[in-house]
């Protein structure tokens, strides 16, 4: 489904975007034009991500757990992992030595994950783990209870739990609503004259609830969630009939190699950055730290991709509890 490649691809730009930003923001301590594209995409840019993934969870949800647990939870442990040690090294390690606290502050990653983007992979690995363990419960019992807790906006300072609350109904609505989705997916294609103006309905919609401060009452945010993932799904299909968008399908087939490596450049950039305080607009300066945060993660993709690297991108066969499903089975 081309459609689902470009979607992700949409979602993954519109992270980077916003992590670019506000790194540009905090560093020149001035907003831009950028900013309001930020906001903008701030009902729908998470929750989209979570629904795609909550779309194939019925491919895999009746395998044994074994091979559950190893797909679906190990997967996203083990990038976690790898990549937050990474981070450890670079940040807190130092200190850490200097208080004897190293394996203490380091484990302790492991239950509250460090600002960033990382949460992103490690409240996947739960989110499987929660669907499969309420697969007998009732749905309509499941999806109310969520979409109680992101309603109720918990705010308990345990970033996995709040972080939980808050997007695990899209996540859950995208395995319960796959069928539906597809089938809208399929109608699109076919009914392309319907698309935009269905997109400009919801752009000014989405827009004047960001706006006017709408977006942040209770119950406002899940519906602006899911219809912007709909709109998302809208642009997707759109964008797989125009052949020289491909490099948007590229990136979202390798999200999370972006989602992982754009870091990395994003602080090389800190010095064009600082250069550019008082020469370009703070907008201007975030769009083109966005664009070489991306691009760096691609380079370094495929810079490490056939060297003893790539294991920062790639699962070693040794991390498999059971060898890999046939590419057939996959999901």
């Amino acid at each position: 489904m081309l459609w689902v490649d470009y979607a992700k691809g949409i979602c993954i730009v519109a992270v980077v975007m916003m992590y670019a930003t506000h790194h540009v923001q905090q560093i020149l301590r001035s907003e831009g034009w950028m900013e309001y594209v930020v906001r903008f995409a701030q009902p729908f840019r998470m929750p989209d991500f979570f629904m795609i993934g909550g779309l194939f969870v019925a491919r895999v949800i009746d395998r044994p757990w074994r091979r559950y647990i190893d797909s679906k939870v190990l997967y996203f442990i083990y990038f976690y992992t790898i990549w937050v040690s990474f981070r450890f090294s670079y940040t807190d390690l130092r200190e850490a030595v200097n208080e004897g606290t190293v394996l203490t502050e380091y484990l302790r990653l492991f239950l509250a994950p460090p600002s960033g983007p990382l949460w992103f992979i490690y409240i996947l690995a739960l989110f499987f783990i929660a669907v499969r363990l309420v697969r007998g419960w009732r749905p309509g019992l499941v999806l109310a209870l969520s979409a109680g807790l992101h309603v109720a906006d918990l705010h308990t300072g345990v970033t996995l739990f709040d972080k939980f609350s808050q997007y695990f109904i899209f996540f859950y609505g995208g395995h319960l609503l796959a069928r539906h989705v597809f089938s809208l997916a399929a109608w699109s294609q076919h009914h392309l004259a319907f698309a935009p103006p269905l997109l400009a309905a919801w752009f000014v919609l989405n827009g004047w609830a960001v706006f006017t401060g709408v977006a942040a009452l209770p119950g406002v945010s899940l519906l602006l969630g899911f219809g912007g993932a709909i709109a998302v799904m809208l642009a997707a299909v759109l964008c797989s009939r125009v052949t020289w968008l491909d490099w948007l399908r590229w990136l979202g087939r390798h999200s999370i190699v972006i989602y992982l490596g754009f870091v990395i450049p994003l602080g090389v950039l800190r010095i064009f950055i600082h250069r550019s305080a008082g020469i370009v607009d703070p907008g201007t300066v975030a769009l083109a730290t966005t664009i070489g945060s991306i691009a760096g993660a691609v380079l370094l993709y495929q810079a490490v991709r056939r060297t003893p690297l790539r294991f920062l991108f790639a699962r070693p066969a040794w991390t498999h509890l059971s060898p890999p499903a046939p590419a057939r089975e996959r999901a």
